[in-house]
């Protein structure tokens, strides 16, 4: 969806949310089916987690169905929170009495004039708000939903593992035989979010020799050639964890780390949600969305007048914002990580 389009989707969202809670106050509901539409890449899923813990607390005996992109089920399929998980907006076919988009698509939005709910929420209306002033996505997600809370307070995102995923998890972690290592993610979905891989490698060595932390290269089996790029730099011990790894696996894994090391990416989003700190490169994104709420991560973010772009074209080929992180500020910045080691 281009940027144009999706603003257009809040505009009309925002409509028809006016016209369905027409002389309706949220604070008077106690809806018994609840429909959440988190249509989203999996960090900007891992920021929504909150809302289905608030809403749980908030209304206890109801039933809470999530549709989401078939890449996000993993990630939640363990979350009491929620009753149902699906992967398909055209599996919504009956009438719910409370619909919140938290990130939807014209699909879902043509879908809610077949089956009018009874009262509904939007991202429209709060993304208006803050123009020009856009907050932390969990922030934004809580203040979709913050007129049915009542006296709750806002919930950190979570990631709800199984015991299966910690014995995944301690199994590859059996390849280095201790307990002191560093993950890092350096894959993310746009090139232009990618820190060089030559940086990677010197930073990984000179936390080994520094501070003794093993090095554990996550990613998809996809970024598996450019995690090789990088080790085959490198001159100290390594694993990597590609294969055979679920997302709650992962998360499993990061929580066991002293930190997490990566670009702007869903992996990142998971180490602050099992609350490790971290260091992260941040390249053309927009500042403080994404950025990790651990006190003690570090952020490093070069950030240009052209800032944010589509991530697509750069206006610095030869020198994009990302690149101009140096080894020398990451080792700084993880060193202050690091502090309480």
């Amino acid at each position: 969806m281009t940027a144009g389009s999706e603003k257009w989707l809040y505009f009309f969202n925002m409509l028809l949310s006016r016209m369905v809670n027409a002389g309706m106050r949220p604070t008077k509901l106690n809806p018994q089916k609840i429909l959440i539409i988190k249509w989203d890449e999996l960090g900007d899923m891992v920021t929504a987690t909150p809302v289905f813990s608030m809403l749980r607390a908030r209304f206890p005996e109801a039933y809470i169905e999530l549709i989401t992109k078939p890449q996000n089920v993993p990630l939640v399929k363990y979350d009491t929170n929620l009753d149902c998980i699906s992967s398909n907006i055209e599996s919504w076919k009956g009438r719910y009495d409370l619909h919140i988009e938290l990130r939807g698509t014209w699909k879902s939005f043509f879908r809610t004039f077949r089956y009018m709910p009874g009262y509904r929420l939007d991202r429209g209306w709060v993304r208006f708000l803050q123009r020009g002033n856009q907050p932390h996505e969990t922030l934004t997600n809580y203040r979709i939903v913050a007129a049915l809370l009542g006296d709750i307070p806002m919930h950190k995102p979570y990631i709800a593992l199984s015991a299966s995923d910690d014995e995944n998890a301690v199994k590859h972690l059996q390849q280095i035989g201790t307990d002191n290592f560093i993950v890092y993610h350096t894959g993310a979905r746009k090139a232009l979010r990618r820190w060089p891989s030559a940086n990677f490698a010197a930073l990984a060595d000179y936390v080994y020799k520094q501070f003794n932390l093993h090095s554990v290269f996550v990613g998809t089996p996809d970024e598996l050639p450019q995690i090789q790029a990088i080790t085959g730099l490198m001159e100290t011990p390594f694993i990597t964890a590609t294969e055979n790894l679920s997302i709650t696996e992962l998360a499993a894994l990061i929580s066991k780390a002293r930190a997490f090391v990566g670009n702007e990416s869903g992996p990142l989003q998971i180490a602050d949600a099992v609350n490790i700190p971290s260091l992260s490169f941040f390249g053309p994104g927009v500042k403080d969305v994404f950025y990790p709420q651990h006190p003690q991560s570090m952020v490093i973010h070069k950030i240009l007048p052209c800032n944010p772009c589509d991530q697509v074209h750069c206006i610095h080929p030869e020198n994009p914002c990302i690149n101009r992180i140096s080894i020398e500020e990451a080792k700084n910045a993880l060193g202050l990580v690091l502090r309480n080691f």
